[in-house]
């Protein structure tokens, strides 16, 4: 909650002190003075204290008539020097705190300068109050601690949401932004329905923004939830491709590779518990878990054996020698066929990959023809003996005269082409999936061959050795069989952190998945929608009662896209006759402060019309709004209108009404000293 409670006004001039002093009570108040005597000075004096001149422009100037700045004029049209001069205002929150502002307009002091008295410093100059002094209209202004706007914020009890930008970093949505939907100035605020909130400001759709923070909807939290969602959702899908990226480098490493592991996230744990590890193993692709059995066994046998010598083992050595030579010639072999096929399968690859570019070049001409076709509304006839740009006649050729009777359409064309495509891809990605089993058979390959070749040393070295020797293979044997078995339980451990990373990735993943599926499929949520039917029936009374006729104010709703006033699902622009589209404001502004009294929002059941009564208004609608207004002081709200309306009918209007009333009938800033003051 928001509550003005005094205005003052101070300028120090050549002939002495001027200022104005406006006490604000709660409901309705009434301030009237004439045109150009100050009336719509105070009402931006006290936008200016706030900070809010940005609402107005983004020129940073101050928005303060020539009586703050420059000179002022009395009543006998003297003008005196304006030499210092700055504006107070005191307020006060929901929660009883009250502070007093202050800002400098013409001073010595930068009048980014705002100072807060944390007390009734107006009401009561006799007050004891700690001040701070704050700064205002620089960058940092609604985020930093010591910005007037992050302060005023907090001050008034919200929480500005975060918001996209169009060229920026998101941000926070500003105070200026907000404003226009319960204070409407003089100058631009009557300009559009509901509010004229500043864009300059780039933020995304700003007008929506700020009315589903002041009437507090879940819409855009909905919104902004989803496309949270979906970051976390590519962010896990990254986070599950990287970590199986790297246990594939790993098991691939040591001649194996992973089986029933799913390439993309899973929400289900049994596709998790399926995968495994196969090594290649003379030819064939055994489990790890199996391979490791066999190598634990053959390890065990190996330990509960002695060494031989040479001599009793040499003929048996020799046939494994003959035996180990021809299993590498057979393996050589293997591994050049499979390097044939390897090359073969790259040729072909680039050869598919250039077939798929010139397939999509050729789409893409033909999509331009069509385009062209389209856009022209007539279709291009193509037919193979006339130039198709100039439409010269080519006689010369050398086609067979039939190769020259017709020519696919171009939309046929472009249905074979994409048909052709989708071939070529399907090719090229069996193609290449070949290309890796083919790569993984060789490495395999490659690693058998290089142990081969290894024992085979080891049998021709145990073969020229003295027949005392002990056999040098079955000491190589029983190291290689260790050593393989310390860097597969390696890998298995591996492959099992691995897997429990995934695990915990598709814990996420569900969890990611439940929430997202647990957000409502429309975009507003039930509570929004039942606010919106709200504002639309409070909309539709108020117009009724203010006299709008252009057409039944029961055709008005507020749209759900747009929160706009719209008739049949389109938004009520120019249609309306200028005092209609007041009468329209008037309702949907009022509207909104009323609908805060019944419903949960944020709005700060403050409401500030400077000169309401536009475009010639007729009286009885203007009475009407006064009257309607008048019902904030039961509901704990505040309403504050401005008006140079004809005193003698003003005051016949508010006679009946439970409201204040501060009539200026001179200028409002006036000689301290005068005894009018």
């Amino acid at each position: 909650m928001l509550r003005l409670r005094r205005l003052q006004l101070r300028a120090e001039t050549s002939v002495g002190p001027y200022g104005a002093d406006l006490t604000f009570g709660a409901g309705l108040t009434v301030i009237w003075a004439d045109n150009t005597k100050g009336k719509s000075t105070c009402m931006q004096a006290m936008l200016y204290v706030l900070g809010m001149e940005r609402m107005l422009s983004p020129r940073r100037e101050i928005p303060l008539p020539h009586a703050m700045t420059n000179y002022v004029e009395d009543d006998d049209k003297e003008r005196h020097t304006v030499l210092e001069s700055a504006v107070a205002l005191e307020v006060e929150n929901g929660v009883g705190q009250v502070i007093t502002i202050r800002r400098p307009v013409k001073s010595e002091l930068d009048n980014r300068l705002v100072t807060v008295d944390f007390g009734p410093t107006l009401t009561n100059p006799n007050a004891r109050a700690t001040r701070r002094s704050f700064f205002v209209s620089d960058p940092g202004a609604a985020s930093r601690e010591d910005g007037f706007h992050h302060f005023l914020e907090h001050f008034i009890g919200w929480e500005l949401p975060t918001v996209k930008r169009y060229d920026a970093p998101d941000g926070k949505l500003y105070l200026e932004t907000v404003f226009p939907l319960f204070w409407v100035e003089q100058k631009v605020g009557w300009s559009s329905i509901p509010a004229a909130i500043p864009t300059y400001l780039r933020i995304r759709e700003v007008h929506k923004r700020a009315v589903e923070f002041i009437m507090d909807l879940d819409a855009y939290r909905l919104e902004l939830r989803r496309q949270q969602l979906a970051e976390q959702l590519a962010a896990n899908a990254n986070e599950w491709r990287g970590s199986l990226d790297e246990v594939e480098r790993t098991v691939r490493r040591g001649g194996g590779r992973i089986e029933a592991l799913p390439t993309k996230q899973t929400s289900l744990p049994g596709e998790l518990a399926q995968a495994h590890v196969l090594i290649a193993e003379n030819a064939e692709w055994v489990p790890l878990s199996l391979l490791m059995t066999r190598l634990r066994a053959r390890a065990s046998a190996l330990s509960n054996i002695s060494i031989p010598d040479v001599g009793s083992s040499a003929d048996r050595l020799a046939d494994e020698l003959s035996q180990a030579s021809q299993k590498a010639d057979n393996l050589n072999a293997a591994r050049l066929s499979a390097y044939s096929a390897k090359q073969l399968k790259n040729a072909d690859i680039s050869s598919l990959a250039r077939r798929i570019k010139s397939l999509e070049e050729d789409l893409q001409k033909n999509l331009d023809v069509q385009k062209l076709q389209r856009f022209s509304g007539s279709a291009i006839e193509i037919t193979p003996d006339r130039c198709p740009t100039c439409e010269q006649a080519l006689i010369d050729t050398l086609l067979r005269q039939e190769a020259l009777s017709a020519v696919m359409p171009v939309e046929d064309n472009i249905e074979y082409l994409r048909s052709e495509l989708r071939m070529f891809k399907d090719i090229l990605a069996r193609e290449q999936e070949a290309t890796i089993q083919l790569n993984r058979s060789i490495e395999a390959s490659d690693r058998e061959i290089t142990e081969l070749y290894a024992r085979i040393r080891s049998l021709r070295t145990d073969l020229v050795s003295p027949n005392s020797s002990p056999s040098l293979v079955t000491i190589e044997e029983r190291i290689r069989i260790e050593s393989r078995l310390r860097e597969y339980e390696q890998m298995e451990i591996t492959f099992q952190n691995m897997v429990d990373r995934l695990k915990a990735i598709s814990q996420e993943y569900s969890r990611l998945l439940a929430e997202q599926a647990a957000l409502p499929r429309e975009k507003l949520s039930h509570t929004d929608s039942i606010k919106l039917a709200h504002l639309t029936r409070i909309v539709r009374e108020q117009a009724r009662q203010f006299g709008f006729s252009t057409f039944d104010p029961g055709e008005v709703s507020i749209s759900d896209e747009s929160y706009r006033p719209q008739k049949e699902g389109f938004e009520i622009g120019f249609e309306t006759s200028a005092s209609d589209a007041i009468r329209l404001k008037w309702a949907y502004q009022l509207g909104l402060l009323e609908l805060a009294s019944s419903e949960k929002t944020n709005h700060p059941d403050l409401l500030v019309f400077d000169e309401p009564r536009q475009q010639s208004s007729a009286r009885v609608s203007f009475q009407e709004l006064l009257e309607r207004a008048s019902s904030a002081k039961a509901r704990g709200q505040q309403v504050i209108f401005s008006t140079s309306e004809d005193l003698t009918v003003l005051k016949s209007i508010i006679a009946g009404l439970d409201c204040e009333a501060l009539i200026f009938p001179g200028y409002l800033i006036k000689p301290l000293n005068s005894p009018s003051s």
